[in-house]
């Protein structure tokens, strides 16, 4: 009798095993991000943004179970990541990319070679700058980004999707002027008087409420490079008695803690731009002053 009863019990077990293990292995890559997320928060002001962007030959650095994101310092798309990171007050690390000369372990770290891309557990990479946001937003649940209403949160991904002729305008501005149209320009502003809309029809300081959220974040990097920019092209600026919402809405969000830590002074974006038209950007130029 006590040899069955021990028999069940080992059957019990070994069923019992072989049913959670799967879930034992899921738990394992859930898990350990949600305590990394209890203990991240411990905000943003020791991060060293400006490390030296690793090229070919510049070995891995060792992971130290910390958060790791890879960025490169002048690029709006990896800016939006980190725009979320400082938001959030997540402990986490920098290591920044020379994307002329990838490293040759780089593509380990992001499929496509190319930035934001967040190491969430060693070799365990999420990359693509509104997936590594969302992710962020779900994992670490201090300063929700995203509104939890599915209508509020599809309003503000169509807000995000709406600045693409934003996008367009900054980057045939910056690298080929002579291919901007009159499309090019009614698209920009169809875009820059949407924002001025939403903004309008909300009632809020910012497209996200009392404080930036999700929307604000995301398409902050391209208002923040059209502002530096605006002396060298009059086509991309923003006139303040067109667009009196979207001018104090961009002066307001300057000011917020998330984004002016990060801010570029115009005169090092301007010598970066000049470098990346002549294919020699100059990745270091926050080191050399």
């Amino acid at each position: 009798m006590i040899m069955s009863t021990l028999s069940f019990a080992m059957h019990i077990l070994v069923s019992s095993y072989k049913v959670l293990a799967p879930v034992g292995q899921i738990l394992e890559y859930v898990l350990p991000y949600r305590n990394m997320a209890a203990k991240a928060i411990s905000g943003s002001g020791s991060i060293n943004f400006n490390t030296k962007h690793l090229k070919k030959g510049d070995p891995l650095p060792p992971y130290n179970g910390k958060l790791r994101l890879y960025n490169m310092r002048y690029c709006p798309f990896a800016q939006r990541t980190i725009l979320a990171l400082n938001a959030k007050q997540i402990d986490y690390e920098v290591v920044n990319i020379n994307l002329v000369e990838k490293p040759e372990w780089f593509l380990q770290k992001s499929a496509f070679g190319k930035v934001p891309s967040i190491e969430i557990k060693e070799d365990v990479c999420i990359y693509e700058s509104l997936i590594t946001v969302e992710y962020l937003d779900e994992v670490y649940p201090q300063r929700p980004l995203l509104p939890k209403d599915p209508a509020k949160k599809a309003f503000d991904k169509i807000i995000v999707e709406n600045t693409g002729a934003i996008h367009a305008m900054f980057f045939k501005s910056m690298t080929a002027p002579d291919t901007i149209t009159e499309a090019t320009i009614n698209a920009y502003h169809g875009a820059l008087k949407f924002i001025e809309d939403q903004l309008k029809s909300r009632g809020t300081t910012f497209l996200g409420g009392d404080e930036p959220g999700y929307a604000d974040y995301m398409i902050w990097p391209w208002f923040e490079r059209v502002q530096g920019y605006k002396k060298t092209d009059h086509q991309i600026k923003i006139d303040p008695i067109k667009y009196p919402i979207l001018a104090q809405y961009i002066d307001k969000m300057f000011k917020d803690p998330a984004v002016s830590q990060y801010l570029i002074p115009n005169d090092i974006m301007e010598k970066f731009v000049n470098g990346y038209k002549l294919g020699n950007p100059n990745y270091e130029l926050l080191n050399e002053n």
